[in-house]
Protein backbone atom coordinates (compact mmCIF):
# COMPACT_ATOMS: atom_id res chain seq x y z
CA UNK A 1 0.00 0.00 0.00
CA UNK A 2 2.78 2.41 0.94
CA UNK A 3 4.66 1.51 -2.25
CA UNK A 4 1.55 2.33 -4.31
CA UNK A 5 1.20 5.70 -2.60
CA UNK A 6 4.83 6.50 -3.33
CA UNK A 7 4.25 5.79 -7.04
CA UNK A 8 1.18 8.01 -7.05
CA UNK A 9 3.07 10.80 -5.33
CA UNK A 10 5.76 10.64 -7.98
CA UNK A 11 3.22 10.63 -10.81
CA UNK A 12 1.39 13.58 -9.25
CA UNK A 13 4.59 15.50 -8.76
CA UNK A 14 4.20 19.06 -10.12
CA UNK A 15 5.97 19.30 -13.43
CA UNK A 16 6.83 22.95 -13.03
CA UNK A 17 9.10 22.09 -10.09
CA UNK A 18 11.13 19.74 -12.25
CA UNK A 19 11.24 22.27 -15.10
CA UNK A 20 12.55 24.98 -12.75
CA UNK A 21 15.31 22.67 -11.54
CA UNK A 22 16.32 21.70 -15.07
CA UNK A 23 16.46 25.34 -16.15
CA UNK A 24 18.54 26.18 -13.06
CA UNK A 25 21.00 23.38 -13.84
CA UNK A 26 21.37 24.49 -17.46
CA UNK A 27 21.95 28.12 -16.44
CA UNK A 28 24.50 27.09 -13.81
CA UNK A 29 26.29 24.80 -16.25
CA UNK A 30 26.57 27.62 -18.81
CA UNK A 31 27.94 29.86 -16.08
CA UNK A 32 30.62 27.29 -15.21
CA UNK A 33 31.63 26.91 -18.88
CA UNK A 34 31.81 30.68 -19.23
CA UNK A 35 33.98 30.93 -16.10
CA UNK A 36 36.44 28.35 -17.43
CA UNK A 37 36.87 30.33 -20.66
CA UNK A 38 37.06 33.62 -18.77
CA UNK A 39 39.69 32.30 -16.37
CA UNK A 40 41.90 31.21 -19.28
CA UNK A 41 41.57 34.55 -21.06
CA UNK A 42 41.88 37.09 -18.28
CA UNK A 43 45.27 38.57 -17.51
CA UNK A 44 46.43 37.54 -14.03
CA UNK A 45 49.41 39.57 -12.88
CA UNK A 46 50.10 37.64 -9.67
CA UNK A 47 49.02 34.68 -7.54
CA UNK A 48 46.55 36.76 -5.52
CA UNK A 49 44.58 37.61 -8.63
CA UNK A 50 44.60 33.96 -9.66
CA UNK A 51 43.34 32.79 -6.27
CA UNK A 52 40.60 35.43 -6.27
CA UNK A 53 39.26 34.26 -9.63
CA UNK A 54 39.57 30.66 -8.46
CA UNK A 55 37.39 31.29 -5.40
CA UNK A 56 34.70 32.87 -7.56
CA UNK A 57 34.82 29.92 -9.95
CA UNK A 58 34.51 27.42 -7.09
CA UNK A 59 31.45 29.31 -5.84
CA UNK A 60 29.73 29.08 -9.21
CA UNK A 61 30.66 25.41 -9.47
CA UNK A 62 29.21 24.81 -6.01
CA UNK A 63 25.92 26.40 -7.06
CA UNK A 64 25.78 24.03 -10.03
CA UNK A 65 26.30 21.00 -7.79
CA UNK A 66 23.64 22.20 -5.35
CA UNK A 67 21.16 22.65 -8.18
CA UNK A 68 21.85 19.14 -9.45
CA UNK A 69 21.31 17.77 -5.94
CA UNK A 70 18.02 19.67 -5.72
CA UNK A 71 16.48 17.34 -8.29
CA UNK A 72 16.70 14.58 -5.71
CA UNK A 73 15.89 16.73 -2.67
CA UNK A 74 12.52 17.88 -4.00
CA UNK A 75 11.22 14.32 -3.52
CA UNK A 76 11.83 14.49 0.23
CA UNK A 77 11.28 18.17 1.01
CA UNK A 78 8.67 20.79 0.32
CA UNK A 79 8.60 21.36 -3.48
CA UNK A 80 7.74 25.04 -3.13
CA UNK A 81 10.49 25.68 -0.60
CA UNK A 82 13.04 23.80 -2.70
CA UNK A 83 12.00 25.65 -5.87
CA UNK A 84 12.50 29.01 -4.15
CA UNK A 85 15.89 27.84 -2.91
CA UNK A 86 16.96 26.77 -6.41
CA UNK A 87 15.82 30.07 -7.91
CA UNK A 88 17.72 31.96 -5.23
CA UNK A 89 20.95 30.08 -5.83
CA UNK A 90 20.62 30.54 -9.58
CA UNK A 91 20.13 34.28 -9.18
CA UNK A 92 23.27 34.44 -7.03
CA UNK A 93 25.26 32.48 -9.62
CA UNK A 94 24.09 34.65 -12.50
CA UNK A 95 24.77 37.82 -10.50
CA UNK A 96 28.32 36.66 -9.73
CA UNK A 97 28.96 35.86 -13.39
CA UNK A 98 27.59 39.19 -14.62
CA UNK A 99 29.56 41.04 -11.95
CA UNK A 100 32.76 39.27 -12.96
CA UNK A 101 32.19 40.18 -16.60
CA UNK A 102 31.70 43.82 -15.65
CA UNK A 103 35.07 43.67 -13.87
CA UNK A 104 36.66 41.92 -16.83
CA UNK A 105 35.23 44.08 -19.63
CA UNK A 106 37.41 47.18 -18.94
CA UNK A 107 40.50 44.98 -19.34
CA UNK A 108 39.75 44.68 -23.05
CA UNK A 109 41.23 48.12 -23.53
CA UNK A 110 44.34 47.32 -21.51
CA UNK A 111 46.43 44.25 -20.79
CA UNK A 112 43.67 41.77 -21.39
CA UNK A 113 46.09 38.97 -22.20
CA UNK A 114 49.46 37.89 -20.97
CA UNK A 115 52.13 38.06 -23.66
CA UNK A 116 55.83 38.71 -24.16
CA UNK A 117 56.40 42.18 -25.66
CA UNK A 118 58.38 41.91 -28.90
CA UNK A 119 59.62 45.00 -30.74
CA UNK A 120 59.73 44.52 -34.54
CA UNK A 121 63.11 45.52 -35.98
CA UNK A 122 64.72 45.27 -39.39
CA UNK A 123 67.74 43.01 -39.82
CA UNK A 124 70.77 44.27 -41.72
CA UNK A 125 69.98 44.00 -45.43
CA UNK A 126 72.25 42.16 -47.85
CA UNK A 127 74.87 44.27 -49.58
CA UNK A 128 74.10 42.66 -52.93
CA UNK A 129 70.51 43.37 -53.88
CA UNK A 130 68.78 40.40 -55.45
CA UNK A 131 65.28 39.43 -56.46
CA UNK A 132 63.40 37.45 -53.84
CA UNK A 133 63.30 33.81 -54.86
CA UNK A 134 60.53 33.02 -52.41
CA UNK A 135 57.65 35.45 -52.74
CA UNK A 136 55.42 34.71 -49.79
CA UNK A 137 52.18 36.67 -49.92
CA UNK A 138 51.16 38.81 -46.99
CA UNK A 139 48.30 37.46 -44.93
CA UNK A 140 49.13 33.80 -45.59
CA UNK A 141 50.40 30.92 -43.45
CA UNK A 142 52.81 28.39 -44.95
CA UNK A 143 53.54 24.80 -43.96
CA UNK A 144 56.95 23.39 -44.92
CA UNK A 145 57.16 19.59 -44.74
CA UNK A 146 60.74 18.78 -43.85
CA UNK A 147 62.56 16.75 -41.23
CA UNK A 148 64.81 19.69 -40.30
CA UNK A 149 63.94 23.37 -40.91
CA UNK A 150 66.42 23.89 -43.75
CA UNK A 151 64.08 25.29 -46.40
CA UNK A 152 62.11 27.23 -43.80
CA UNK A 153 65.22 28.98 -42.53
CA UNK A 154 66.34 29.72 -46.08
CA UNK A 155 63.02 31.46 -46.81
CA UNK A 156 62.98 33.31 -43.49
CA UNK A 157 66.56 34.58 -43.83
CA UNK A 158 65.94 35.74 -47.39
CA UNK A 159 62.90 37.75 -46.31
CA UNK A 160 64.45 39.46 -43.28
CA UNK A 161 67.54 40.48 -45.27
CA UNK A 162 65.28 42.27 -47.74
CA UNK A 163 63.77 44.72 -45.27
CA UNK A 164 61.02 42.51 -43.79
CA UNK A 165 60.76 42.44 -39.99
CA UNK A 166 60.94 38.95 -38.54
CA UNK A 167 60.29 36.97 -35.37
CA UNK A 168 62.09 33.66 -34.87
CA UNK A 169 60.40 31.18 -32.49
CA UNK A 170 62.39 28.07 -31.76
CA UNK A 171 62.93 25.12 -29.47
CA UNK A 172 66.68 25.36 -30.04
CA UNK A 173 69.10 27.55 -28.09
CA UNK A 174 68.77 31.13 -29.42
CA UNK A 175 72.50 31.70 -29.09
CA UNK A 176 73.18 28.92 -31.58
CA UNK A 177 70.57 30.35 -33.94
CA UNK A 178 72.20 33.80 -33.90
CA UNK A 179 75.67 32.41 -34.48
CA UNK A 180 74.60 30.02 -37.24
CA UNK A 181 72.48 32.44 -39.26
CA UNK A 182 74.11 35.73 -38.32
CA UNK A 183 71.00 37.25 -36.77
CA UNK A 184 71.96 40.46 -34.98
CA UNK A 185 68.71 42.33 -34.49
CA UNK A 186 65.86 39.93 -35.23
CA UNK A 187 64.08 38.96 -31.97
CA UNK A 188 64.23 35.28 -31.03
CA UNK A 189 61.69 33.66 -28.73
CA UNK A 190 62.80 30.51 -26.96
CA UNK A 191 60.23 27.76 -26.28
CA UNK A 192 61.56 26.92 -22.85
CA UNK A 193 60.72 27.40 -19.19
CA UNK A 194 64.40 28.23 -18.52
CA UNK A 195 65.07 31.95 -18.45
CA UNK A 196 68.15 33.23 -20.28
CA UNK A 197 69.45 36.25 -22.15
CA UNK A 198 66.78 35.82 -24.83
CA UNK A 199 63.07 36.11 -24.19
CA UNK A 200 61.30 32.84 -23.53
CA UNK A 201 57.82 31.34 -23.24
CA UNK A 202 56.83 28.19 -21.40
CA UNK A 203 55.90 25.67 -24.15
CA UNK A 204 52.91 24.60 -22.06
CA UNK A 205 51.44 28.11 -22.29
CA UNK A 206 50.34 28.22 -25.93
CA UNK A 207 47.79 30.90 -25.05
CA UNK A 208 50.59 33.30 -24.11
CA UNK A 209 52.51 32.24 -27.22
CA UNK A 210 49.47 32.92 -29.39
CA UNK A 211 48.96 36.42 -27.99
CA UNK A 212 52.68 37.19 -28.29
CA UNK A 213 52.66 36.37 -32.01
CA UNK A 214 49.43 38.30 -32.56
CA UNK A 215 50.81 41.36 -30.79
CA UNK A 216 53.93 41.21 -32.94
CA UNK A 217 52.06 41.08 -36.25
CA UNK A 218 49.87 43.99 -35.10
CA UNK A 219 52.95 46.17 -34.69
CA UNK A 220 54.54 45.51 -38.08
CA UNK A 221 53.43 46.57 -41.54
CA UNK A 222 55.55 43.95 -43.27
CA UNK A 223 56.56 40.97 -41.16
CA UNK A 224 57.30 37.27 -41.09
CA UNK A 225 57.17 34.77 -38.22
CA UNK A 226 58.82 31.36 -38.25
CA UNK A 227 57.52 28.83 -35.73
CA UNK A 228 60.15 26.10 -35.38
CA UNK A 229 59.05 23.52 -32.82
CA UNK A 230 55.46 22.64 -33.66
CA UNK A 231 56.13 18.95 -32.94
CA UNK A 232 57.36 19.90 -29.46
CA UNK A 233 54.26 21.98 -28.80
CA UNK A 234 52.07 19.02 -29.80
CA UNK A 235 53.90 16.75 -27.35
CA UNK A 236 53.50 19.29 -24.53
CA UNK A 237 49.89 20.37 -25.18
CA UNK A 238 48.22 17.73 -27.36
CA UNK A 239 47.35 17.85 -31.04
CA UNK A 240 43.83 19.27 -30.63
CA UNK A 241 44.96 22.32 -28.66
CA UNK A 242 47.82 23.01 -31.07
CA UNK A 243 45.49 22.71 -34.08
CA UNK A 244 43.17 25.29 -32.52
CA UNK A 245 46.23 27.44 -31.82
CA UNK A 246 47.24 27.28 -35.51
CA UNK A 247 43.69 28.00 -36.65
CA UNK A 248 43.53 31.07 -34.43
CA UNK A 249 46.93 32.27 -35.66
CA UNK A 250 45.91 31.70 -39.25
CA UNK A 251 42.88 33.98 -38.79
CA UNK A 252 45.05 36.75 -37.31
CA UNK A 253 47.71 36.43 -40.01
CA UNK A 254 45.03 36.57 -42.71
CA UNK A 255 44.01 40.03 -41.48
CA UNK A 256 47.58 41.32 -41.28
CA UNK A 257 50.53 42.23 -43.50
CA UNK A 258 52.61 39.36 -42.16
CA UNK A 259 53.38 35.76 -43.08
CA UNK A 260 53.67 32.69 -40.90
CA UNK A 261 56.17 29.90 -41.71
CA UNK A 262 55.75 26.57 -39.91
CA UNK A 263 58.30 23.80 -40.57
CA UNK A 264 57.02 20.33 -39.68
CA UNK A 265 58.37 16.80 -39.87
CA UNK A 266 55.39 14.96 -41.48
CA UNK A 267 56.49 11.62 -40.00
CA UNK A 268 55.57 12.84 -36.51
CA UNK A 269 51.83 12.95 -37.32
CA UNK A 270 49.34 10.51 -38.74
CA UNK A 271 47.75 11.16 -42.13
CA UNK A 272 44.54 12.67 -40.73
CA UNK A 273 46.39 15.06 -38.41
CA UNK A 274 48.68 16.17 -41.22
CA UNK A 275 45.74 16.64 -43.56
CA UNK A 276 43.98 18.95 -41.09
CA UNK A 277 47.08 21.12 -40.81
CA UNK A 278 47.46 21.25 -44.59
CA UNK A 279 43.90 22.54 -44.86
CA UNK A 280 44.81 25.51 -42.67
CA UNK A 281 48.01 26.51 -44.49
CA UNK A 282 49.63 26.66 -47.90
CA UNK A 283 52.13 23.85 -48.39
CA UNK A 284 55.56 24.94 -49.63
CA UNK A 285 57.56 22.62 -51.84
CA UNK A 286 61.07 21.86 -50.59
CA UNK A 287 62.53 20.87 -53.97
CA UNK A 288 62.65 24.39 -55.41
Amino acid sequence: MEFTMDILNILNFPRYELIINIIAIIVSLLAVIYWIKLYRRVYKDNSKQSSGWSWLFVSVLGILLFNIASVFLIFVTSPVYEAMSVIGRTIVGVSMTVGAYLLYAPMKKGFKYKFVPILPVTEDETEIKSILRHMLEKGHSYLVNEEKPVKSNEIFLELITHGIQGLYITRRNPREIREKYGLRKTPILWLSSVKGQEKNIDPNDILELSHTIKEFIKKTDDGVVILDGLEYLIVQNGYKDVLQFIQSLNDSVAMSNSRLIVPLDPSTLDSQQLHLLKREMTVVRTDI
